[in-house]
């Protein structure tokens, strides 16, 4: 309240200034406004939407100013910010405000041709233009989806066939506009992975876990492979058996997309962490049923001898180490016997 009154009264730029100094701070303020637990006093809200707006526009002068001085150039643009104070507090608050909206519906429209974000488009289409436009509402709506999807009755909503799918949408849409949040989305997907929920028909559940594997599949091509492989482990040890978060049909779908998108060269790191994944033992069960296409088991030998070209050349074979070789073996004797 007193910081508020301070930047009506003065300058704002030493309350933005101080807060992305604090970026717990801005973190608390974006749960206030978009978190399971938000304010809900509009006035309230509007005020935690104006510091959050402090923040945005204090970082964007630093960036700007940054750039300038690295460029050598002195303009008296460098303390504008691309978006008004004033302005860009409404937008948080709108935008906050259109996910409580989502909350009562079945579905919502995800758009990625969006331009604007005008007062007669639907509610899908405002929030997809908001989250194009401004980073800001896109963090603060990766909060709300990810508290909304982690509380326990989510999955039991009569809404949850439907409204999954378009959350899981929204999510894809944000991280290709904002390479940053991609991690906070694979968050998002991993916790969709973990529903379940006999109600709904086994089908249906299928095709929300292998949105979400298509989803994690193509950060694996943004730079997260090896977060989305440690994830997939992860979810094969701490499940139980007959774990309905990743059964063997499910690792069929993800690795069938993995031999789509691998392209060599690939790095030691990269043969470790899925060379490790293929010989866990739920893995190799799925990969040696008899319901994994005939065409896709050459495609494994084919990658498997990918994995030694990255660990016998000349240069590799300085950093590699022992159980990279033990590794190749036990791939081949695993995938490759009837290769000969």
């Amino acid at each position: 309240e007193n910081m508020l009154k301070f930047a009506y009264g003065g300058s704002t730029d030493r309350i933005g200034d101080l807060l992305i100094q604090h970026p717990t701070a801005v973190t608390a303020l974006l749960h206030n406004l978009f978190g399971s637990k938000r304010t809900r006093q509009l006035e309230t809200r509007l005020k935690c939407a104006r510091l959050v707006a402090l923040a945005v526009t204090a970082s964007e002068r630093r960036a700007a100013a940054g750039a300038s001085s690295i460029e050598g150039e002195e303009t008296g643009e460098v303390a504008e910010s691309s978006s008004s104070e004033d302005v860009l507090s409404q937008v948080i608050l709108k935008g906050s405000q259109l996910c409580e909206q989502i909350e009562n519906m079945v579905s919502f429209t995800v758009l990625d041709n969006v331009e604007n974000d005008t007062v007669g488009s639907s509610v899908g289409r405002q929030l997809c233009a908001m989250c194009i436009k401004h980073s800001v509402v896109a963090q603060g709506v990766l909060t709300w989806a990810k508290e909304l999807s982690s509380k326990s009755d989510f999955v039991t909503l009569v809404s949850y066939p439907t409204i999954s799918p378009c959350i899981l949408s929204l999510a894809r849409l944000i991280c290709r506009h904002h390479p940053l949040t991609r991690t906070a989305v694979l968050d998002i997907a991993l916790v969709f992975m973990g529903h379940s929920n006999r109600e709904i028909s086994h089908r249906k559940m299928q095709s929300i876990k292998e949105q979400c594997l298509r989803l994690m599949l193509w950060l694996t091509t943004q730079g997260l492979s090896l977060a989305v492989i440690s994830a997939v482990q992860n979810k094969l040890e701490t499940g139980n058996s007959g774990s309905s978060e990743m059964d063997s049909a499910l690792v069929r779908y993800f690795f069938t997309g993995i031999l789509e998108i691998v392209r060599p060269p690939l790095s030691l790191a990269f043969v470790r962490a899925l060379g490790g994944l293929m010989m866990k033992k739920p893995f190799a069960d799925a990969l040696q049923s008899k319901h994994f296409e005939d065409s896709k088991r050459g495609q494994i030998i084919r990658l498997i001898d990918l994995f030694e070209a990255a660990t016998t050349g000349k240069v590799q074979k300085i950093v590699s180490w022992e159980e990279d070789e033990s590794l190749l073996t036990m791939l081949k004797s695993m995938y490759c016997a009837s290769k000969n």
